[in-house]
């Protein structure tokens, strides 16, 4: 086995063990405590990953990227309840169990007994009050707000005793139970900024470590801007192993922020990271190595996540006031048809993903057999098509070649998409290059992710950004993007009412969909939302790759899914010694 202390890396050792570690006196008997079926395994160790980029915060109630969510969410904060890693089921966290009455409307969650905080103080139904009352507080932008409303209402929620909570429903809401996988944050650390009106910046990247508690299997100790995030096990975790001992195994955990995913390959080659996600046009070459070296490659499938182009179609785009003809552009049918039959899917499987992976047509992600409609429309690459559709939008070229509108100005813009991410650049530089041969001009351009998830969902002030969304299981989880007054309806978010017919006819399914237990029924609904989405394309959708995963013979008691990753049950994996 390869020796994974190099010199990048035996820095942050020397870090990690300055550090002085405290037991925490137990607040309370742990009862119906959660015992680990997977294989004895050792205590100790550094697991060392990588991030591809620097959090946002902290917070895990307004974090809207997953560049902040993935380091904080089943790590250091948890849910009243999860999905397994594996099958996808909904399945008990912090409350042990639950019960909905026969109308649908009310559901009584059971709390653990006996669970801490990482400080020592002890979860209990004040916790998961404070929690709802800071995502039904208005003045908070979280997306767990718009997937909790059900018919126009916040549901009613109250504690019945301190391991009981209840929460009553205006009228039956199929997705509830996977909308419980909200974080509970700690009512004793954060209600007094919450009260101050600075919850907002509470738990930002400059807060200290210390101060961030959750209930998760790991807590923070360090965090240097571009260059790591280090863990350490929650000595007061309730997850036990079958011995009766706390989980997690793992002693510590270093997550490297390396900015690009080509040094995130050039690292595991260099045997100083445990595991990888496998870029397609990497596949080959690890799939030889890991013939003769000390790791497996695990190939998961299609992946949950989505790749789209996105347009602005928003009025209140503040560049419209010196290029209003841009939203002419994009609100044309005829013009986003063009750009649909301009994408090469099959040349972008080849080159971005190195032929692992598959077309996507719909917003419903590829592995999702329960609610994916595979009927809907779509647009094979056609640039004979493209320019049909241009010319029927009133578009037409002059004598060099270049795109100009019915006004005679040139149909230039720009496309923008997180730097680092090899397959989101790839696919950019595709798409551009057909849409020039359409005789458009068009800017590619890479930019942070942070600058770019402010310009979509706060400033407003872009033309189109090329990006993605993790997916999941329940349709009703995209609510807040697909939803008009969502604060993810990326091409026009917080409509006061829904700007087109179209788009207030996916309200309606929604809301149908939600009020409907029958999976087939909902599936009916469903399928007719990606529909109308494949018809009106407000996104336009690439390609998917194969969950890959590159994962090091040391690291045990891994299940490596597309739906979880490597990490989804991070408290159970240990190293061998």
């Amino acid at each position: 086995m390869k020796n994974f202390i190099v010199s990048s890396v035996l820095l942050i050792f020397i870090f990690i063990f300055s550090f002085i570690l405290s037991s925490s006196l137990t607040a309370a008997e742990l009862k119906d405590p959660w015992i680990s079926q997977k294989p004895q395994g050792k205590h100790g160790g550094t697991l060392i990953t990588t991030l591809l980029s620097d959090p946002k915060t902290f917070n895990p109630i307004i974090a809207a990227e997953t560049s902040s969510s993935g380091v904080v969410m089943g790590y250091i904060f948890e849910r009243l309840v999860t999905r397994n890693g594996v099958t996808t089921e909904i399945e008990p966290e912090l409350a042990k169990d639950w019960k909905i009455s026969e109308d649908g409307k009310t559901y009584t969650f059971y709390l653990r007994e006996g669970v801490n905080w990482s400080d020592g103080e002890e979860f209990t139904a004040d916790d998961v009050i404070f929690t709802f009352d800071l995502i039904k507080d208005e003045s908070i932008p979280t997306g767990s707000r718009d997937v909790m409303i059900i018919d126009g209402e916040f549901p009613q929620y109250k504690k019945i005793d301190k391991y009981t909570v209840e929460f009553k429903l205006p009228e039956p809401f199929a997705p509830f139970l996977n909308n419980m996988l909200a974080p509970i944050l700690p009512k004793h650390r954060l209600y007094k900024s919450w009260q101050q009106g600075k919850f907002n910046s509470s738990w930002g990247i400059n807060t200290d470590p210390a101060d961030i508690i959750g209930t998760g299997p790991y807590k923070m100790v360090d965090y240097k801007n571009g260059e790591r995030i280090v863990m350490q096990a929650n000595q007061n975790y309730w997850r036990l192993d079958p011995e009766g001992r706390s989980l997690p195994y793992i002693k510590n955990w270093v997550r490297i922020i390396t900015g690009s995913q080509e040094t995130e390959s050039l690292l595991f080659e260099k045997g100083e990271i445990h595991l990888l996600g496998v870029r397609g046009i990497d596949y080959k070459r690890f799939k030889e190595k890991s013939e003769e070296e000390d790791f497996d490659l695990i190939d998961g499938g299609p992946t949950f996540s989505t790749n789209f182009l996105v347009f602005n179609l928003n009025p209140r785009n503040p560049k419209l006031e010196e290029e209003p003809w841009k939203l002419e552009w994009f609100s044309s049918i005829h013009f986003r048809r063009a750009v649909a039959y301009s994408f090469d899917k099959n040349t972008m499987i080849d080159q971005a993903l190195a032929g692992q992976g598959s077309k996507q047509w719909s917003p419903i992600s590829t592995p999702n057999k329960i609610y994916l409609n595979e009927n809907v429309k779509k647009y094979p690459y056609n640039l004979e098509k493209a320019r049909e559709e241009l010319q029927k939008g009133g578009f037409s070229w002059n004598d060099a070649g270049e795109l100009i509108d019915k006004n005679g100005h040139r149909v230039e813009f720009n496309i923008l998409t997180n730097a680092g991410n090899d397959v989101r650049e790839a696919l950019m530089n595709i798409i551009s290059t057909e849409l020039r041969n359409l005789g458009m001009k068009i800017n590619a351009t890479p930019v942070d992710f942070n600058r770019m998830t402010s310009m979509l969902m706060s400033e407003w002030n872009f033309d189109t950004i090329l990006i993605g969304l993790t997916g999941g299981v329940e349709p009703h989880s995209g609510s807040n993007v697909w939803l008009s007054h969502g604060h993810l309806h990326m091409w026009n978010p917080r409509q006061e009412k829904p700007a087109t017919d179209w788009e207030a006819h996916i309200d309606e399914l929604f809301i149908k969909a939600a009020q409907t237990h029958e999976v087939e029924k909902r599936a009916e609904y469903y399928g007719e939302f990606q529909e109308i989405i494949a018809e009106k394309l407000p996104v336009i959708y690439t390609v998917v790759p194969n969950a890959i995963y590159a994962v090091r013979d040391s690291l045990k008691n891994t299940e490596v899914t597309a739906y979880g990753g490597v990490t989804w049950n991070i408290y159970e994996l240990y190293l061998e010694q």
